[in-house]
């Protein structure tokens, strides 16, 4: 009898490519972020009060809390629309929801780039629990956004405004998602439409609504309808990241610039909106003001890492990083952006704190797109005046340049004081040897130094 060949190595490779052409996922789109991007801020890519998929399933005791409360929204999801006999039915519908989210499971190993080790069974039932978990939470939050809803003084998440931020930053992070399609899916096991799941947008509104962001089709999970919902979706080849601004916010308005806040339209200080729509004219540049909030620097990081880890997207998220650090260069720069209410500090961060957010915040990105080229060159080369300004921006760019440097050594010496203290000074005794050695270095020095004068 002749031995069939054992094929169960293909199993991954079939799983990809049966995913290229699915019209509701995009293979690898939950994909690890690089240890690039990830080594300006690690805590900015790992979730601090929930899980969502398999990547960071119980990593911290916080996370582990959570399941308890997981369970429990679960539960009110799958006995919405409220009558007994509805009720009743949550049990069939959550047999129903387990069929339905099994057959998708290569789908879903596709979404994670094929490199999930769980069994198809546990892989469902950590996509039935997070997802209904995830609808229920995102149908509150939008109505506690629109409706300022009291009716949430008891919820576990919604009744502390700090623990809410950390759960919508988490729910946020590119390492934790889980495939659209199982949301969909899940909806309309408790919500039926009689319409095609293709065609089925209900899941995507209450995202908007809940986030504040436009109506979007298509999206493969929340923050790809983030990024869909704010950068036009026009194919365009990525470019290799360049410092398209040489001058800092300082020295443009020392070349007379003047640097102005854009007017833009207020929104709930739980929303989180980039404005791009940045103009120069008439010597005047215009940008919208950038709310730095609690959750501003996550949702930035990772919608960078989701740009940077696809092809043929725009890159406006990481382009936009990087017009910021070109105009941010030390504190200088940010006290002139925040006196011009170019920069809103809704968060309470330091200065400090600040320029380290603009320093790194595209740090590890390799490709940009060309959003601000031409604003870039414009600026690089504007002189109203070469004689006048010159002359008048003088002091300033001097003063400048040497508070830039000042803040450069401050920022190297508590480096190397840090370094000092951690790896070669952590006790007591190891500083008394540190003292005692360079106590003998200069003895020794002296030494020499009176030897030698004793001789001649």
């Amino acid at each position: 009898m002749t031995q069939q060949p054992d094929f169960s190595w293909m199993v991954p490779i079939e799983v990809m490519l049966g995913a290229l052409y699915h019209g509701q996922v995009q293979a690898c789109s939950i994909s690890s972020v690089t240890d690039e991007l990830r080594s300006p801020n690690e805590a900015a890519f790992k979730p601090k009060e929930v899980s969502i998929g398999p990547l960071h399933r119980g990593t911290t005791r916080h996370v582990q809390l959570m399941e308890e409360t997981k369970w429990h929204y679960m539960r009110e999801f799958l006995d919405r629309r409220g009558t007994q006999e509805q009720n009743r039915r949550s049990e069939r519908r959550l047999r129903e929801c387990g069929t339905d989210i099994l057959k998708l499971d290569k789908i879903i190993m596709a979404c994670y780039g094929g490199n999930i080790r769980s069994e198809p069974q546990e892989l469902a039932k950590i996509m039935i629990v997070d997802g209904c978990f995830l609808l229920e939470l995102l149908i509150r939050l939008g109505d506690f956004i629109c409706n300022n809803s009291s009716s949430y003084a008891n919820d576990p998440i919604l009744k502390n405004e700090e623990k809410m931020v950390s759960v919508l930053n988490d729910i946020t992070l590119l390492e934790n998602q889980i495939p659209f399609i199982v949301l969909k899916k899940l909806y309309r096991k408790v919500f039926p439409d009689g319409s095609d799941i293709n065609n089925d947008n209900r899941v995507a509104d209450i995202v908007c609504k809940a986030f504040g962001y436009t109506e979007v089709k298509a999206p493969v999970h929340i923050l790809h309808l983030m990024h869909l919902s704010t950068v036009e979706q026009t194919q365009q080849e990525g470019k290799r990241v360049e410092q398209e601004l040489l001058r800092c916010a300082t020295r443009l308005q020392a070349a007379g610039v003047e640097i102005k806040a854009a007017n833009t339209i207020a929104r709930h200080k739980l929303v989180d909106w980039f404005n791009f729509e940045i103009s120069f004219s008439d010597s005047v540049l215009r940008i919208p003001p950038l709310y730095v909030k609690d959750t501003t620097e996550v949702r930035w990081r990772n919608l960078i890492a989701w740009e940077q880890s696809r092809i043929w997207i725009r890159c406006k998220y990481t382009s936009y990083a990087l017009f910021f650090q070109g105009l941010v260069c030390c504190k200088h720069d940010i006290e002139l952006l925040e006196k011009n209410g170019v920069i809103v500090n809704k968060a309470g961060k330091s200065t400090d704190e600040l320029l380290d957010l603009f320093r790194t915040i595209a740090k590890g990105a390799e490709y940009m797109d060309s959003s601000y080229s031409e604003i870039g060159a414009r600026l690089n080369m504007y002189n109203r005046g070469k004689i006048t300004t010159a002359f008048q921006g003088l002091p300033v760019v001097t003063w400048h340049k040497c508070r830039h440097v000042l803040q450069i050594i401050v920022y190297y010496w508590g480096n190397w004081y840090r370094i000092l203290i951690r790896d070669h000074i952590p006790t007591v005794w190891k500083f008394i040897g540190v003292l005692a050695a360079a106590a003998l270095l200069v003895l020794t020095i002296m030494q020499t130094y009176y030897s030698s004068r004793n001789k001649d």
